[in-house]
């Protein structure tokens, strides 16, 4: 008997502390290390992360020996945290772990998507709309994303994940870019065939 907690939609949130909810609610991740590796599976959210690639994030290169099952172990709760009806939302495959989140469970993935709508608004010259879209994707901001989580892979994709929210900052301010003007085909110019010739030569006759 289930008590049907797994059929409430789950949002995740890495613009800022990483964090899940149920609903409303928040679900417990645990752990720093263990929110570590749900943060890099939504980071690759519906493709496979291998373990090695998992137990390097956490470790830095320096891990310990029984590492690989801490990682398991991590990942064990976290399907009991998120999916306690084992529905393969976090599922083990042949290349690694995957979590099986869509676009819009991810604020990460809700603000792309926006600040995409938000570029088709502006091209097209809808301000209004355009400006819109930004302010919500940028409202989804909380704090420096995977905020608490450190290491050279968490650093590189909090630097990229702050690039973007800049050229959505710059989008605000910058003008329509124009619809591309289709050239006019240059055409040589028009010759006269009978330029430099009478169309009526004089009659030999008459200039005697």
């Amino acid at each position: 008997m289930t008590d049907g907690s797994s059929a409430v939609a789950l949002r995740f949130e890495i613009l800022g502390p990483v964090r899940a909810f149920r609903g409303a609610e928040p679900v417990d991740l645990g752990p720093a290390r263990q929110r570590a590796v749900l943060a890099l599976l939504l980071l690759h959210a519906g493709q496979p992360v291998p373990v090695q690639r998992i137990v390097a994030a956490l470790w830095n290169g320096d891990p310990p020996e029984n590492a690989v099952d801490v990682v398991q172990r991590y990942v064990g709760a976290l399907r009991r945290a998120l999916d306690p009806e084992r529905t393969s939302l976090l599922a083990l495959t042949g290349d690694g772990y995957v979590l099986r989140a869509g676009e819009n469970a991810v604020d990460a993935g809700q603000f792309r998507a926006g600040l995409a709508r938000a570029r088709t608004e502006h091209q097209t010259g809808d301000l209004d709309a355009a400006t819109g879209q930004v302010r919500e994707a940028l409202a989804l901001w909380q704090d420096e994303p995977l905020a608490g989580l450190t290491g050279p892979v968490f650093e590189s994709a909090r630097a990229r994940l702050n690039e973007e929210r800049t050229s959505a900052s710059e989008l605000l301010a910058a003008p329509p870019t124009p619809e591309p003007v289709a050239a006019t085909p240059a055409y040589p110019e028009a010759v006269d065939p009978w330029a430099g010739h009478e169309l009526f030569p004089p009659d030999p006759a008459s200039m005697a």
